[in-house]
């Protein structure tokens, strides 16, 4: 042991002979390993097969860290999305639905921008807005499905009125099926790559469905 508390070679040397099991109790380290012999230029059958037991093992580790952030991403997700759901079932007017949209997404859910665009109502909040017939929204939606897009400031300004918008910004628009004159729930971001058509939308179709039959009750 130096003096800066760092184990010097002939120290490993002397901990490993007096531990000669020590790489069958910890055979991974043997992958990790670079062992070297004598064989020229030329790459051996043997080193070429630990270099490719390395390779898949420093793989396997990536992709199970991966996983495991995917994992930690989708459990935090669930509990947003659990909270912001007891919320609307608790709601019995239109200004308390506002509220809730405005302290879940803003908030917990981090996001720059929120509307919800309905037809057949009358109600003009901050984050509620009623329309006569065509929704904001039609222009850019095809399907039934939740969408994600990069849009212009224009296009950020009919989505989502009370803000000013003068660069591109993203945006998951979330088709409302209700049995009514329908609505959109829009979510947006100054960042034009945050909601990417890459990002899974399980859980905003799931947040929509609810929101979908809170405004049928309301």
């Amino acid at each position: 042991m130096s003096d800066s508390n760092t184990l010097d070679d002939q120290a490993i040397v002397d901990y490993l002979r007096a531990q000669p099991d020590f790489f069958r109790r910890h055979p991974m380290l043997l992958s990790e390993l670079n062992l070297p012999h004598d064989s020229g230029r030329a790459v051996s059958l043997i080193e070429r097969q630990v270099a490719v037991l390395r390779e898949r093992n420093m793989t396997m580790r990536r992709r199970m860290n991966e996983m495991l952030q995917t994992a930690r991403d989708n459990d935090t997700l669930f509990s947003k999305t659990r909270s912001l759901t007891l919320a609307m079932l608790d709601v019995s007017s239109w200004h308390e639905l506002n509220e809730v949209l405005a302290t879940n997404m803003l908030v917990d859910f981090e996001a720059d921008f929120v509307c919800c665009h309905v037809t057949g109502r009358t109600v003009a909040l901050d984050h509620i807005v009623s329309h006569r017939d065509m929704l904001p929204s039609d222009a850019f939606l095809n399907s039934s499905s939740p969408a994600c897009l990069t849009l212009r400031g224009d296009e950020m300004k009919k989505l989502f009125p009370i803000q000013e918008h003068e660069e591109l910004g993203s945006v998951v628009l979330i088709p409302l099926r209700m049995k009514q004159p329908g609505g959109c729930l829009a979510v947006g971001s100054r960042d034009p790559r945050r909601y990417s058509p890459e990002m899974d939308t399980l859980f905003v179709s799931y947040i929509g469905d609810v929101l979908a039959r809170i405004i049928e009750r309301l």
